[in-house]
């Protein structure tokens, strides 16, 4: 059904990363050849190219699997689908009796399924609100905080910038090429690039400034710019009196912030502060473009709140920065969800909710009456991100069953036990559960902590219709070129026998996918057999120029985190790292990069892109390397107050003296499995280990971690 044919072209978009590359596909003398939509932006990376190493690899699963011992020392052999489905049913409807529906918890990345929505229809029939994905640690949680200036996520105009501010972004042909390209093209019409980056990237030296900043000092840099623009007077006066609320207060509060004040926060200069908020505040289209570097801060909220602020001030909104809000014609997401099949009691129970509400219904119910005044239902489940549990708080109640037991977890399409702080916390808490159920392509470290393990298909062998997060206005179409490999089945599939078996048919009527898609489709007045063949369907903006916030207007002083208890305002926070002790823990440890032959924990199985980066590795100072006697290509160990990691050296010039940078998402699959033998090596190497999930190194607003602003740490040769 989706192999392609001799001739035939086809379009699709790689979901190797995050970063989107739309394809064509085309099938010539027998030989698939895939290459980029746009032949004048060709972005493509060896991910996407090694496709066939990927999906045809001998240790890919292909069968559903059960695990017939114990999590410590697994083994699994092969069952068919409807024993699967017809065992996980079962035991999951008998916690669901046991301890009530709240006692299942999920973790899903859609882009990694083809679809959004489904998941959360599922549990809010069931009446679950633990939802989470890994997306809370990327564009999922941006888009909350953006929402609380200007009622959505912004995005940026690239085809009509003049400057580009980039905080910690280095693209390249292997991390984001589709947007390396859109860089090279403003940068080719002569638009001047802002580079914040403790680094020496190679982006960064590209820039007319570079602005070396501390780690985790981002919001200090950017509320001296908010600073500098209000105090000479630099602002657009037309935009924030008509268009914004709260400028009296803002004004007050970076009155704390001069240049001289985050310079010496920031260890730069404050000419080089106000030079660089004057080139913004002169440009005619800036633009700050998302990149994940804020979101894993102590100041997370506050760097990403005066980012979305700096855009409103300046008058960039509308201009070369937009905030289009839901659309309408194909259901969304948020529609699909059906969140009104969730009671306010279950919603209530919603684990972290009380602690960190931004992101859980608590934060969603604040948008209600803005939505209701356009006409729409419930306010939109932006990026999947706007009514989740708290990750850290989940594993927690795992572990103990406070505040009540949650036994059953599924993990969808995404390595859960390695894509947040205090691994060790994820484990145990799943080594607690009754019921573990993963959704996967490879026997990864969650997986071998599961009962069952499910064969998913991969976005070569599926047609979809997205896109799988409610962001931008379009219904979009990827087409499959490969034939699903042995038994690996659609996520569509998977929801649909669950349901069936657990009295839930009635929420899910589709017979398969493409009956499901012809439903999403309905209200634009086509069928999906119609409608595939093209990239995309554009939606009509539900309120074109509106913000939907509580007063209508871009709220620069926050009533929806006023109203929730927290800071309304953006501030500098100064990390406090308890008992630190200098003389033992001498540097400052940065988590998180991404390495090019790999995206998060996935692609170490591949051969071709493996031998580019055998082992993962920390960067250091080659002072620091020579004064600690390191030698590049010698093994170290990287350790802080939680824990310890090993790794092989990298003398970077690039890295600041005093200063160590490592890698997230590293295991091995080719040691042993089972958690005895350490789960192939993420108990050994991922940055999981590093970091601690109590409050202190939480962003008080979100509650995510900060792995990227001045946690301390030592380095040793082993």
């Amino acid at each position: 059904m989706y192999a392609i044919q001799e001739g035939e072209t086809r379009h699709t978009t790689c979901v190797f990363c995050d970063g989107g590359c739309p394809l064509l596909v085309t099938k010539r003398e027998g030989e698939i050849i895939i290459a980029p939509a746009n032949p004048n932006a060709p972005a493509i990376c060896s991910k996407a190219i090694n496709w066939k190493e990927y999906c045809f690899h001998p240790d890919r699963i292909t069968t559903p699997l059960k695990n017939i011992v114990t999590r410590t020392e697994p083994v699994f052999e092969q069952i068919s689908w409807d024993e699967a489905l017809d065992e996980i049913a079962d035991k999951l409807s008998a916690l669901v009796t046991q301890y009530g529906p709240e006692t299942l918890a999920v973790a899903e990345m859609t882009g990694n399924t083809g679809m959004g929505g489904i998941t959360r229809r599922f549990m809010n029939h069931l009446g679950t609100p633990n939802y989470f994905s890994p997306l809370l640690l990327c564009v999922g949680n941006t888009a909350q905080v953006h929402r609380t200036v200007n009622g959505w996520y912004n995005t940026a105009n690239w085809n009509v910038a003049d400057l580009i501010v980039y905080f910690g972004q280095d693209r390249s042909t292997e991390r984001w090429p589709r947007e390396l390209y859109n860089l090279k093209a403003a940068r080719e019409r002569g638009a001047k690039l802002i580079v914040v980056d403790p680094r020496t990237t190679k982006t960064a030296a590209l820039a007319d400034e570079h602005l070396a900043i501390r780690y985790g000092t981002d919001a200090a840099l950017l509320l001296a710019w908010i600073n500098v623009i209000v105090e000479e007077d630099l602002y657009d006066h037309d935009f924030v009196e008509e268009q914004t609320i709260g400028f009296a207060e803002l004004s007050e509060r970076v009155q704390q912030y001069p240049p001289e004040r985050a310079a010496e926060i920031c260890g730069i200069d404050a000419e080089a502060i106000r030079r660089t908020a004057r080139m913004y505040a002169h440009a005619q289209a800036a633009i700050i473009p998302w990149g994940v570097v804020g979101d894993m801060q102590a100041n997370s909220t506050s760097v990403i709140r005066a980012q979305a602020i700096l855009r409103s001030i300046c008058g960039f909104m509308g201009k070369s920065e937009f905030a289009l809000g839901p659309s309408i014609g194909a259901k969304s997401n948020t529609e699909i969800a059906d969140f009104g099949a969730l009671p306010q009691e279950q919603r209530a129970k919603q684990i972290g909710m009380d602690r960190y509400p931004l992101m859980s219904f608590a934060g969603l119910a604040c948008y209600e009456e803005a939505y209701r005044a356009i006409g729409l239902d419930i306010p939109s489940d932006i990026a999947t991100c706007s009514a989740t549990a708290h990750p850290q708080s989940v594993f927690k109640a795992m572990e103990t069953g406070e505040p009540y037991p949650v036994k059953a977890f599924i993990s969808v399409g995404n390595n859960t036990i390695m894509s947040y702080a205090d691994q060790e916390q994820a484990i145990r808490g799943f080594a607690a559960c009754e019921l573990v159920v993963v959704y996967e392509h490879w026997m990864t470290p969650t997986a071998q902590l599961a009962d069952y393990v499910l064969p998913g298909d991969a976005w070569t062998e599926r047609n979809t219709l997205g896109p799988g997060i409610d962001i931008a206005p379009a219904a979009t179409f990827n087409q499959g070129f490969s034939e699903p490999i042995g038994e690996c089945k659609d996520w569509y599939f998977v929801i649909k026998g669950l349901a069936d078996r657990m009295g839930m048919e009635d929420a899910f009527p589709w017979a398969d996918n493409y009956e499901y898609f012809d439903y999403v489709l309905e209200d634009a007045h086509v069928t999906y057999a119609e409608a595939y063949t093209k990239p995309a369907l554009p939606k009509k903006l539900a309120a074109p120029g509106k913000f939907l916030t509580p007063s209508g207007k871009i709220e620069l002083y926050s009533s929806v985190l006023e109203k929730l208890g927290c800071d309304p305002l953006p501030s500098y926070i100064e990390h406090a790292e308890p008992d630190w002790d200098q003389s033992r823990y001498p540097f400052v440890i940065y988590a998180g990069t991404r390495d090019d032959a790999s995206y998060n924990t996935n692609h170490h199985q591949i051969p071709s892109l493996r031998t580019r980066l055998p082992e993962p590795v920390v960067f250091v100072n080659p002072e620091d390397a020579e004064a600690y006697k390191l030698a590049t290509g010698s093994w170290c160990r990287v350790t802080t107050s939680h824990g310890s990691v090993e790794m092989q050296v990298l003398a970077d010039t690039a890295q600041p003296q005093g200063t160590l940078r490592i890698p997230h998402g590293w295991w091995k699959p080719e040691r042993p499995q089972g958690l005895n033998n350490g789960l192939s090596g993420a108990v050994l190497y991922n940055d999981g280990v590093l970091f601690c999930g109590d409050d202190w190194n939480l962003d008080p607003v979100q509650g995510l971690p900060n792995l990227r602003g001045g946690i301390h740490a030592r380095i040793e040769a082993i």
